[in-house]
C-alpha cells in the first residue's frame, strides 16, 4: 500500500492562496481593469482663443498592466505535473499504481509539452520562483520574436477617403488650431502614439496663386515662407503633446496673403510610435504624406446677385448696384451674407473712427473694366462710365439718407443715390444703344478681418433698355 503524499502542485495551490489572502484587506481580490488605448485625429476647426485641449488620458498612460496574481498562476500549474508525476514513480515501480493519483493531478497534454522546460529546472527550486510569481526567461524573449516578425519596410496604412482635408478658420483670431488627432483613423494595434510633421516636399512649392514663395521647416514641425522676396515669416506649427496633436496657421502678412489666394496648402506626414519603441511611417492611402487645403473664411461671387440696366437716366434704378450685391459673399461653411448680414462685421474690420462699426473696405479697378457683347469679351464702349461711390468719402444730403454723387456728364450737377453702409458701382452708357443684353467685368481688392484679398473678375449682367 503506497503512502499517502502532498504533490508539489498540491503546495504551490496553498501558497498561492495564502499570498492572495495576505495581500487583501477582505479576502477579495478585483482584478485589474484593462484600458484600451485610443488614437484618433477633428475635422471641427478649434478657435484660437480656445486651446484645442484632449482630456483623454494620453496613450503613455494607457499601457495595460499584466495581473501579477491569476494570469502568470497557469504558468505555475503546467510546468509542475512532471514534478508530481516523478514522485509516485519513485514510490510505486508498477504500472497500475500510476494511475491512481488522477484526482486533479494529472494532465496528460502537459507531459508532453512542458519536459524540456522541467528538464533544466530541479524540483527543489520550484518553489522559490513560483513563490515571487516571476516569469521564466523563456516569456521573457517574446517581444523580441514579435518585433522581429514585423515586415522590412512596415507603415501604419490610414484611409482619407474621398473627401480632401481642410483647415477651415472660424473668426479672426490670431491663429487657426486644428486637431489632427480626430481627422484620421489609425490602427490601435501596437500603436503607442503618433506624432505628425510637415513633409519636406513642401520645400519643392515655388508659387502659390501670384505669389512667388519659398518655404523652409525647422525641427520638422515650424513651417516658415517668404514671397515675394520678403522677410520670411512662421506661417504654421505642429504641436505633438500627450494631450494631442495640433496643427496651428500662425496669422501674419505672409500668412494671409497665402491663405488670401484661395490655393494655400501644406503637406504633414506621421510617425506612428509602436509598443515595442520603434517608429514606423504612417501611409496614408499609400502616400507617405497627405495635403490640407488651407481655406479662407470668405470667397467673393463670381457673377453679381444684382443686374444693371442700360439706357436708364444716371441715378436712376439700374444705374447703380450695391457693393454688397456685387460681391455677394459666402463664408467657408456656405453661409450667405444676405440671409447673415452680421457676418459683414464679424469677419470685417473697423471701418472709419468708429469702434463700433465694422465692415469691407473695397476698391474696385474702374480703370479697369471690361465687357462681354455677342460673346465677344473686350474692353468697355466708348461713352460708358464706370465708378464708385465710396460711403466713407461721399457726400451725403441734409438728412443723411442719400449721396450726393456728380453726374458723369456735368459733373457740377449732383444726383442723390440712396446712401447705405457698403456703397456702390455706377454705370451710365451715353455712346451706342444696345439692343441686346450683355456683361460688365470688374475686379478689385477687399480689406477685412484675414487681410487682402484679391478679386477675380465679378460678371454683371447687365439689361438692355426696354425705351
Amino acid at each position: 500500500m503506497r503512502s499517502p503524499f502532498i504533490s508539489v502542485k498540491g503546495i504551490l495551490a496553498l501558497l498561492l492562496s495564502f499570498a492572495l489572502i495576505a495581500g487583501c484587506d477582505d479576502g477579495v481580490v478585483e482584478p485589474p481593469i484593462e484600458q484600451e488605448e485610443e488614437i484618433s485625429v477633428t475635422p471641427e476647426p478649434v478657435r484660437a482663443e480656445v486651446p484645442p485641449a484632449e482630456e483623454e488620458t494620453p496613450p503613455s498612460q494607457d499601457e495595460e498592466t499584466p495581473p501579477a496574481d491569476n494570469d502568470e498562476t497557469p504558468a505555475g500549474d503546467d510546468e509542475t505535473p512532471v514534478g508530481d508525476d516523478e514522485t509516485p514513480v519513485g514510490d510505486d515501480e508498477t504500472p497500475v499504481e500510476e494511475e491512481t493519483p488522477v484526482e486533479g493531478e494529472e494532465i496528460p497534454d502537459g507531459e508532453d509539452e512542458t519536459p524540456a522546460g522541467d528538464e533544466e529546472t530541479p524540483i527543489e527550486g520550484d518553489d522559490a520562483p513560483v513563490e515571487g510569481e516571476e516569469i521564466p526567461e523563456e516569456d521573457d524573449e517574446i517581444p523580441d520574436s514579435e518585433d522581429e516578425s514585423d515586415p522590412v519596410d512596415p507603415s501604419v496604412p490610414v484611409s482619407l477617403g474621398g473627401a480632401a482635408i481642410a483647415f477651415s478658420p472660424e473668426g479672426t483670431g490670431s491663429e487657426i488650431a486644428v486637431n489632427l488627432t480626430d481627422l484620421f483613423t489609425i490602427p490601435l494595434d501596437g500603436v503607442k502614439s503618433v506624432k505628425f510633421f510637415f513633409c519636406e516636399e513642401i520645400l519643392n512649392i515655388t508659387k502659390i496663386g501670384d505669389n512667388n514663395v519659398s518655404f523652409s521647416i525647422t525641427d520638422g514641425i515650424r513651417l516658415y515662407a517668404a514671397i515675394n522676396d520678403s522677410d520670411e515669416q512662421m506661417v504654421a506649427y505642429i504641436s505633438n503633446t500627450s494631450r494631442g496633436n495640433t496643427f496651428g496657421y500662425v496669422r501674419g502678412s505672409v500668412a494671409d496673403a497665402l491663405m488670401n489666394t484661395g490655393g494655400m496648402y501644406v503637406l504633414l506626414k506621421a510617425d506612428a510610435l509602436m509598443d515595442s519603441g520603434s517608429a514606423i511611417g504612417v501611409t496614408f492611402d499609400g502616400q507617405n504624406h497627405f495635403k490640407a487645403d488651407i481655406k479662407r473664411p470668405v470667397e467673393i461671387a463670381t457673377v453679381s446677385s444684382e443686374s444693371l440696366i442700360d439706357g436708364v437716366d444716371f441715378g436712376e434704378k439700374g444705374s447703380y448696384i450695391s457693393i454688397a450685391d456685387l460681391l455677394a459673399p459666402v463664408d467657408w461653411r456656405g453661409r450667405t451674407f444676405e440671409d447673415y448680414p452680421n457676418y459683414w462685421g464679424y469677419y470685417g474690420v473697423r471701418l472709419g473712427s468708429d469702434p463700433n462699426v465694422y465692415g469691407f473696405e473695397v476698391v474696385l479697378a474702374t480703370d479697369d473694366v471690361q465687357c462681354e457683347i455677342s460673346g465677344k469679351r473686350q474692353a468697355i464702349l466708348s461713352g460708358m462710365y464706370i465708378s464708385q461711390i465710396d460711403p466713407a468719402k461721399a457726400t451725403k444730403s441734409a438728412d443723411g439718407k442719400c449721396f450726393l454723387v456728380p453726374d458723369p456728364l456735368r459733373p457740377s450737377r449732383t444726383v442723390e443715390i440712396p446712401a447705405n453702409r457698403f456703397g456702390y458701382l455706377t454705370y451710365f452708357n451715353n455712346g451706342r444703344v444696345l439692343t441686346q443684353d450683355f456683361k460688365l467685368f470688374v475686379k478689385g481688392t477687399v480689406h477685412y478681418g484675414f487681410g487682402y484679398l484679391k478679386t477675380g473678375w465679378i460678371a454683371i449682367p447687365v439689361k438692355r433698355t426696354n425705351n
